[in-house]
C-alpha cells in the first residue's frame, strides 16, 4: 500500500502539470460545434471537395447537362447530381469513370472479386455504347456534411485508379 501512494504522489504532480494542455486541446476540439450540413449540395460544392483532396475540378457542360470533370491517375472521371427538384435540392450524386472496350467481358467471378476486394465503391457498368464504366452513386436525400461528401469523393477518386487497373487487366 506504501508502494501504491508512493506512485500516486509521484504521479500526481504530472498529470497536474498536463491538464492546461489538456484543456487547450479541448478547447481546439469543441465537441459542442456541429458540423455544417449542405441540405442543397451544388457542383461547386463537388468540385471544392475535390480540389481540397488535391485534385484538379471544373465545372463543364455537355449535351446531357453540367458535371463535374476531374481525374486520378491519369484517368478522367466525372459527378454529377441527380434526382434534382425545381428548388435544385438533388436527391443523389453520380460519380463515373470509364470508356472501356473490352474484347472479352469480365467475368462474373472476376467482377465479384473485384468488389470483394475493393469495398464495392464502384459497379461495374455497360451502357448501350458497349462500353464499360465504373458508376458510384450516393444518396443526398436530408442532406450530408462537408466532411461526408470530402470522404465520399476522396474515396471515388481513389478507387477509380484501382478500377481502372482491373479494367486494364481485362483488355
Amino acid at each position: 500500500m506504501a508502494r501504491f501512494a508512493r506512485v500516486i504522489a509521484f504521479a500526481f504532480p504530472l498529470v497536474l502539470a498536463g491538464l492546461p494542455a489538456l484543456a487547450e486541446d479541448s478547447a481546439k476540439l469543441n465537441v459542442n460545434e456541429k458540423p455544417e450540413v449542405l441540405t442543397k449540395v451544388t457542383l461547386e460544392d463537388i468540385r471544392d471537395a475535390l480540389q481540397n483532396a488535391g485534385y484538379r475540378a471544373q465545372i463543364k457542360n455537355d449535351s446531357s447537362g453540367d458535371y463535374v470533370s476531374s481525374a486520378s491517375g491519369g484517368r478522367n472521371f466525372f459527378a454529377s447530381l441527380g434526382g434534382c427538384d425545381d428548388q435544385k435540392i438533388c436527391k443523389s450524386i453520380l460519380m463515373e469513370t470509364g470508356g472501356w472496350t473490352l474484347k472479352t467481358p469480365p467475368t462474373v467471378e472476376a467482377l465479384n472479386q473485384f468488389h470483394f476486394d475493393n469495398g464495392a465503391w464502384i459497379t461495374a457498368m455497360t451502357y448501350k455504347d458497349g462500353k464499360y464504366y465504373g458508376d458510384y452513386r450516393a444518396d443526398l436525400t436530408g442532406g450530408v456534411t462537408k466532411a461526408w461528401l470530402q470522404g465520399v469523393v476522396e474515396d471515388f477518386a481513389s478507387s477509380a485508379d484501382t478500377f481502372a487497373t482491373f479494367m486494364q487487366k481485362q483488355q
